[in-house]
């Protein structure tokens, strides 16, 4: 019973991310006519320059980062995060008979993953021309919307975007 109800919890709350999404897309597709007011574009060439690029910037909130880069960061993101896992899990395994404090501290390094990964976000919306402040949509249903943004083009300073709702 408890299972029915939870799974009806979660089709709602995932039915309602999706009106929202809908809701907001008449916005979302709506282009200005302006060039892109934060600054020049990224110029990494390769996926490691963008691995790089995202840890030394990690605590520059400023400029842009393209769709490269911010997918190849994410995606190393993922992995490290599940290796930790993984190497946690591993070692209360291993230690399940002593366990020690030392077999959580591969899970430490997440939190310390979380400010280069906000920084890198915060650069690709700008690298389409919205403000960092919309990361605030991860506390409700907005995750949707941020992903559409996170999958747009780059707004070059030499491409006018024309309106598509007049």
């Amino acid at each position: 019973m408890l299972f029915i109800f939870l799974s009806i919890l979660g089709m709602m709350a995932g039915a309602v991310a999706l009106v929202v999404f809908l809701s907001a897309l008449p916005f979302l597709l709506k282009r200005r006519v302006e060039t892109n007011r934060f600054g020049p574009g990224s110029l990494t060439q390769s996926p490691f320059e963008a691995i790089v690029s995202g840890f030394s910037r990690s605590l520059d909130f400023r400029g842009r980062a393209n769709r490269i880069d911010f997918w190849v960061f994410a995606v190393f993101i993922a992995v490290a995060c599940g290796i930790c896992l993984v190497t946690t899990i591993f070692l209360v395994i291993a230690n399940r008979d002593h366990p020690i404090w030392l077999s959580g501290l591969p899970m430490l390094l997440i939190p310390l993953l979380a400010i280069p990964s906000l920084s890198m976000a915060v650069r690709r919306l700008h690298d389409v021309n919205r403000s960092g402040g919309w990361l605030l949509l991860l506390f409700v249903f907005g995750w949707f919307i941020l992903l559409f943004w996170f999958f747009q083009p780059t707004l070059d300073d030499s491409s006018a975007r024309i309106e598509v709702f007049e």
